[in-house]
């Protein structure tokens, strides 16, 4: 098996910087002290991949006591589960915001940081829409699906923005930052009021809109049009992403239709996991979670390679293993459109999405832990603890 980082790659590890863009207001204005003071709980003998990991396992807490009160994403919790979302995602946020200070201020930062931070987040994110759809009460539905994709694409495209322009750019609202702070509010209010507010009509929640033009206007409650404002807010998101990407292409000489090529991998994931759902729609209706769960890991994997090859050097990863899951699935599902038999009929094609899920996790594992050892060895670093120097 070749390995996840090429020997001929390694060195640029130790050329690699760090870049980012932060436009939030939020944060320069608002949460920016608070951050700096919450770094400080942390001691300095505390690794910032450690912080980092503590974080995660927030979301991990929520989606447990998710899966207890709500596994189909209708059920009304009690009260204190939505706090407890509503804290869990936040001290996540707050983590996830502070671990590179915790980085520079222990003369720790590598690029392992950045690495396991946003793979971390990448496996995260697609929960983290989850518990929102179930706090929301979408239940297994197109909405929900359509939550999920529509951050799997910004953070993506995120992703995919820094491997070209070798910045991290967050824009005057993003998912860390103010998406965070949204879902956070939103869960906490939800606490208060019941989930029963997200199913009150867009129109008499804003009565100013015109009568006229409401009868004219598709019948929208306040959890869908949370899904077309996430939609709608993803249009410009794409476009700066493109944008900056060509300017970065012209700047270093490079193909500008050939970076934004490297967009095809994750579309092909995205539109045959739609089409495995459409023609499946017993997964939909009644096995969403786990299959998202399937959509998840994979989406970690074929981000986690770009960001390996962002911080390497290495050439943008195109279609790899994460993807046969992917679209051995979409064509078994759609056999019958062609007059072929399904392999895993609809009675065992739970079975096949199990067999999926275990498939990209075990996957993911191997290629997190291969690519951290390698790191680690390379840099002489650890990755969950502060490695003493030797004098």
């Amino acid at each position: 098996m070749a390995p996840y980082i090429p020997q001929n790659y390694l060195p640029n590890l130790k050329k690699y910087k760090y870049q980012a863009i932060d436009k939030s207001l939020i944060s320069r204005y608002v949460l920016a002290e608070y951050w700096n003071q919450l770094v400080k709980v942390f001691p300095l003998t505390m690794a910032a991949n450690m912080v980092t990991l503590l974080g995660s396992l927030h979301v991990l807490i929520a989606v447990a006591l998710n899966q207890a009160y709500a596994p189909n994403l209708v059920e009304t919790c009690p009260p204190w589960v939505y706090f407890a979302f509503s804290l869990c995602i936040w001290i996540y946020g707050s983590f996830d915001a502070v671990d590179g200070k915790q980085a520079r201020r222990t003369g720790t930062a590598s690029p392992l940081g950045e690495l396991f931070d946003h793979g971390c987040d990448s496996l995260v994110v697609s929960l983290v829409m989850i518990l929102f759809a179930s706090t929301c009460q979408l239940g297994e539905t197109w909405w929900t699906v359509a939550l999920v994709f529509f951050a799997l694409t910004n953070f993506y495209m995120a992703t995919m923005e820094e491997y070209h322009t070798h910045v991290l750019f967050l824009g005057y609202f993003s998912g860390p930052v103010e998406g965070i702070l949204v879902f956070s509010l939103s869960t906490l209010a939800t606490g208060f009021l019941g989930p029963q507010i997200w199913a009150t009509s867009i129109y008499d929640a804003v009565p100013v809109i015109p009568a006229p033009l409401v009868a004219r206007l598709p019948e929208l409650t306040l959890a869908q049009m949370v899904v077309v404002g996430v939609g709608l807010g993803l249009i410009p998101t794409v476009y700066t992403s493109f944008t900056n990407i060509a300017t970065a292409c012209r700047e270093q000489g490079k193909s500008i239709v050939g970076a934004y090529a490297d967009a095809i991998p994750f579309a092909a994931s995205i539109f045959s996991v739609t089409i495995w759902l459409m023609a499946s729609p017993q997964i939909l209706r009644e096995h969403l979670v786990v299959f998202l769960m399937f959509v998840g890991f994979a989406f970690s994997y074929i981000v986690g390679r770009v960001i390996v090859a962002h911080v390497t050097g290495a050439p943008f990863p195109k279609l790899n293993r994460m993807h046969v899951p992917i679209f051995f699935g979409t064509a078994n599902a759609v056999a019958p459109w062609f007059g072929f038999a399904k392999l895993f009929d609809a009675q065992n094609e739970l079975l096949l999405i199990w067999l999926c899920l275990a498939y990209t996790a075990i996957q993911y594992a191997h290629f997190a832990l291969e690519v951290i050892d390698t790191i680690c060895t390379y840099l002489d670093i650890n990755c969950l603890t502060i490695k003493q120097k030797s004098d």
